[in-house]
């Protein structure tokens, strides 16, 4: 088991933005562009909890993902910083990571964090080829501009999310409590339901609602999700009943 100080706000970051609950056709067409513009046969979009790394977007391979392994993106998303490898099977840190070390044989790579604008890593956008060659030091910032734009997509769907969540909220005033209640059941999303409900209940912002989501989680030791599912469960029957 790697420590990974980490692991645990990177995955209610990725919990909280919902990004594994987002269809990938967005993302496997910026992997495809980046594989373009770097002449290589192989991108990722990843997103990265605390067991694996998940490849949401992709070029070139058929793989959903890979358990945690440093030299690759995992060090990219902890370290915050690039990384490009001109041949990763004698680069120290790299060398031993399966994709590397076993069949599929990675030797080029350059990758860049995917950062929230709350500051958290959450994944990557990485080229790779499985020759080695010279890394483009004069290019990595197009590959950050890319990735910058994976972010994009993500902030520009929790907006939306939430804008759907608060106006469920104000409509509890003139509607009725149980009609709003119904209301956040519908949307999308567990926690997106969960933080609905409380913003309707509380008359609250969806930061205040999911903060309240995240001190449940913690008080109670259970998972985020896990205390959204159970909200949303008894408001489900408190509605049908």
């Amino acid at each position: 088991m790697i420590d990974d100080p980490q692991a645990h706000a990177r995955a209610e970051a990725i919990r909280r933005w919902e990004v594994l609950d987002i269809p990938p056709d967005c993302y496997h067409e910026i992997a495809s562009l980046a594989a373009r513009l770097f002449a290589v046969p192989f991108c990722v979009v990843t997103v990265i909890d605390e067991d694996n790394i998940w490849f949401h977007g992709r070029h070139g391979l058929d793989l959903p993902g890979v358990p945690i392994d440093p030299g690759l993106c995992y060090s990219v998303a902890t370290s915050g910083e690039p990384r490009g490898i001109a041949d990763a099977s004698i680069d120290p840190l790299a060398c031993s990571n399966p994709l590397v070390a076993e069949e599929f044989g990675l030797r080029f790579y350059l990758g860049v964090p995917l950062r929230t604008a709350d500051g958290h890593n959450i994944g990557t956008l990485a080229v790779f080829d499985q020759a080695p060659r010279p890394v483009p030091e004069d290019r990595v910032d197009i590959l950050g501009s890319l990735a910058a734009l994976v972010v994009r997509e993500f902030e520009i769907r929790l907006a939306a999310r939430e804008a759907v969540a608060r106006e469920h909220g104000e409509r509890l005033a003139a509607q009725g409590r149980s009609v709003d209640l119904e209301i956040a059941l519908g949307t999308h999303g567990t926690i997106g339901q969960a933080m609905g409900i409380l913003m309707a209940q509380r008359r609250i912002g969806s930061e205040a609602a999911f903060a309240a989501l995240r001190r449940a989680s913690q008080h109670n030791n259970i998972k985020l999700a896990d205390v959204a599912h159970k909200l949303v469960t008894s408001v489900e029957r408190q509605v049908q009943n």
